[in-house]
């Protein structure tokens, strides 16, 4: 829509700057979404569809300044000059800007939505121990409901219990990896170490 306003107002000066940011959205939109599938990895996939997500919130409101609270029937019967001396239908202009702002505003809302379950999904994967989740392919994440026991080569290993000496003395504990034991009358100190992962 924006590339047909493009070839009626793009000389007139009021209108150029909203037609070039529609169109360059557009296209930065198109290929930076061809250029994240190519390389689908969250930690470009959460900042792409990010600034994506604001461009084009940014464009909903740049078209609702625009047009705003215009009703366009009561535009009927009137014109606006264009690019080569001709007119145009303000009515047809009018719609036109509503339904780039209705398509942004929609384009906007689809890709916050994709941007939280994706962040979702990464908060809950790196959550359940996977470290490695924002140098994963996207493509083979499991999806909510399809964890299981995934694990990739960067997760941390699963803990394993550690038998503790034991001792017949009161013992105090300090410190992780201290501890002090009394017995007999004696007090001793002595280091536990880290339980082994």
């Amino acid at each position: 829509i924006a590339a047909h306003q493009a070839t009626k107002f793009v000389n007139v000066w009021q209108y150029r700057p909203f037609i070039i940011y529609a169109i360059v959205c557009s296209c930065l939109t198109i290929l930076g979404l061809a250029g994240l599938c190519l390389r689908s990895q969250p930690r470009f996939d959460v900042i792409g569809i990010a600034i994506f997500t604001i461009l084009w919130l940014a464009l909903g409101a740049y078209s609702a300044d625009i047009i705003g609270f215009v009703q366009c029937e009561t535009l009927a019967g009137q014109y606006k000059q264009t690019q080569s001396g001709g007119r145009y239908s303000s009515m047809a202009w009018c719609r036109e800007m509503k339904a780039i702002m209705a398509f942004s505003f929609a384009t906007f809302g689809i890709l916050l939505v994709c941007l939280i379950i994706l962040l979702a999904l990464i908060i809950n994967l790196h959550a359940r121990g996977v470290m490695g989740v924002w140098g994963a392919s996207v493509s083979e994440l499991p999806w909510f409901g399809q964890f299981g026991d995934y694990r990739d080569s960067r997760s941390y290993p699963a803990p394993q219990m550690v038998a503790q000496p034991q001792y017949s003395g009161n013992v105090i504990h300090q410190l992780p990896g201290h501890e002090v034991i009394i017995e007999n009358g004696q007090v001793r100190q002595v280091p536990t170490g880290m339980p082994a992962y």
